[in-house]
This record gives C-alpha cells, sequence and structure tokens, in this order.
C-alpha cells in the first residue's frame, strides 16, 4: 500500500513539475490576420504579460489571407510539441468546413482547442452620404437601391459574406458584396466612400466613428454598449440576434501535450481577469469569454452547426 502511495504521489509530484516547466522557449502565436488589427493587438498585450509570468516570449506569427487557409495551413504543419498556438475564428473552423469542398484541413480533427477569449461586439456601419439617420433609414434607401450597396467582406462565403445574405434574407434587399483582405482595410473603404455599408466588430471603427467618417447604425450584442448608449441593438430594431458568432480563441496542433493546453488555458485565465486587460478589452468591444478547453470544444461544435443550417438555408454550394 505504502508502495502505491508513493508511486502516485511521484506521478503527481513529475506532472506538477512538468506543468511548471512548461515553456522552456518562446511559443509561437499564428494569426491569420495582419499586425495591427483587433487581434493582433489583443495578442501583443496579453503577450507582454504572459513574458513575465511564464518567463518566455510569445511570438506572434501573422499570416493573413486565403479566407485563413494561409494561417490554417501553417498551424496544421507545426510540430504538435505544445509551442506554436493558433488563433482560430468563426470564419476558419465554422464557415470553411461548411463552404468549401476541398479544405486543407480538418476543424475537430486536426486541432485541438485550448481556449476560448472572446466574442467581438458586431456593428453595422454606414457612410455619412448614405441617408440612414437610423438603421430603418438604411433599410428603406438598400430597398430603393437594388444591386448599388457596397458591403465589404472577406471574400465569398466567409463569415462576413454569410451575414450579409442573412441581412438580404431578412431585409428583402439587394446588398452588394465586394471583398477585402481585412477589417481595416474594410472600414478604410467604407470611410472612402468605396463601400456604403458594412458589418464588422465595431473596435475596427472606434476612431473614425469619432471623427464622423463612418456612421455606427447599430450594434450586434444583447445589450447597447456603454461607449454607443444611443445606437440600437439589432434586437431593438426587429431583428432576431445573429446568427453569426463573432469569436476568437486558441487552439493547438492535434497531439498538442495536455500539460501545455492546461498551462496556456490558465495563463490566459488569469490575464484576461486582471482589471487593467478588462478594460483594456472593454474599451474596445471585446466580451470576455476564457472558458476551459472542454467547455471551448462543445462551442466550436454549436458554431459549426449552426452555420450548416443557415448554409442549407441559403442553398450555398461548396466551392
Amino acid at each position: 500500500m505504502r508502495i502505491m502511495l508513493a508511486a502516485v504521489l511521484g506521478a503527481a509530484f513529475v506532472a506538477c513539475a512538468q506543468a511548471q516547466t512548461y515553456p522552456a522557449k518562446p511559443v509561437r502565436i499564428i494569426l491569420p490576420f495582419p499586425p495591427g488589427e483587433g487581434p493582433d493587438v489583443v495578442l501583443r498585450r496579453a503577450g507582454e504579460t504572459l513574458q513575465v509570468s511564464t518567463g518566455q516570449p510569445w511570438i506572434i506569427d501573422n499570416r493573413p489571407g486565403g479566407n485563413m487557409l494561409v494561417a490554417a495551413n501553417a498551424c496544421t504543419g507545426s510540430a504538435p510539441d505544445g509551442y506554436t498556438l493558433c488563433m482560430i475564428n468563426g470564419s476558419m473552423m465554422s464557415v470553411n468546413p461548411n463552404v468549401m469542398a476541398k479544405l486543407p484541413y480538418d476543424p475537430e480533427k486536426d486541432f485541438k482547442p485550448v481556449v476560448q477569449m472572446y466574442f467581438l461586439v458586431g456593428g453595422l456601419f454606414a457612410h455619412p452620404s448614405v441617408p440612414s439617420g437610423s438603421l430603418k433609414d438604411f433599410v428603406a434607401h438598400a430597398r430603393s437601391k437594388p444591386g448599388v450597396v457596397n458591403y465589404g467582406t472577406f471574400g465569398p462565403n466567409t463569415t462576413l459574406d454569410v451575414f450579409r445574405m442573412w441581412l438580404n434574407d431578412a431585409w428583402k434587399t439587394d446588398i452588394v458584396g465586394i471583398p477585402y483582405k481585412g477589417g481595416a482595410q474594410i472600414i478604410t473603404a467604407l470611410a472612402a466612400n468605396e463601400l456604403q455599408f458594412t458589418w464588422i466588430g465595431v473596435s475596427n471603427g472606434l476612431g473614425l466613428i469619432k471623427a464622423q467618417k463612418v456612421r455606427l447604425l447599430a450594434v450586434d450584442s444583447p445589450k447597447r454598449s456603454p461607449l454607443f448608449p444611443d445606437v440600437p441593438t439589432l434586437i431593438e430594431m426587429g431583428l432576431p440576434a445573429s446568427p453569426l458568432a463573432s469569436w476568437h480563441g486558441l487552439a493547438f496542433q492535434a497531439g498538442a501535450p495536455d500539460l501545455a493546453v492546461n498551462r496556456v488555458n490558465a495563463e490566459f485565465a488569469k490575464v484576461f481577469s486582471e482589471p487593467k486587460f478588462a478594460a483594456f478589452l472593454s474599451e474596445r468591444l471585446l466580451d470576455n469569454a476564457v472558458a476551459p478547453p472542454a467547455e471551448f470544444a462543445a462551442f466550436l461544435k454549436k458554431d459549426r452547426d449552426s452555420v450548416a443550417e443557415l448554409v442549407r438555408r441559403f442553398n450555398i454550394p461548396k466551392q
């Protein structure tokens, strides 16, 4: 009995020691976004704290483009040793699997969920030149100008584009999708009147809203934002809650060690609960959603199933 107890205690000690020694070298985080965009800013800020708490650098590796495929391929092609994290989102894990016929990765088999980080508060934006004193005014304008109102997307059948289809279906409009590489490019194009309308994370347009170069018509959240108390929610404007969740999280490659998963999850939970970091997120209209790996895995399946329902509803063919 004493021998067995000693073995159990010894195993527990080894596991604890291993957890304390991870990470033993720099950790790389692959992002499907360009430098300077919201997710990049958040992870660089988090990385500063993580370097102090873990004693290792957290290196951001930006891999934008290709409907998230460039980053996804870099992730799945890396060694599953717990030293390459992948930022994942709804486009990569829920939309692509439902609209791409030859997806080079399997969202369930090739990734190991680590931590869900946050939800983005989305916003419906219009250019100030568009008759849009309210969202109802904008909808009336869009109905009167079928095929004329341009809307920014990340490409055909991406999350923003499927949301456009959902709005067109709900409003009986013909708003046209125009592809861009990232959120910064979309909001800049809107301010330049290349686009007249879009749905994107409100954090992308905070400066332009203040400068009155874009107009925020509604927020896609359960309640109004304290930063914009006069801006209604989609639900207040007669739309149901968005069927597309805008979220970001982290995953390892399948086969990564559990001790790395658990340590990273715990470290991010500490960072996101720190008051100054929580305020940093709130100022950017990002809702803290840190969850354990199992809970995040369940969310991923539910989100993918929700997108599958939309794809069936709009008869979106796989390409």
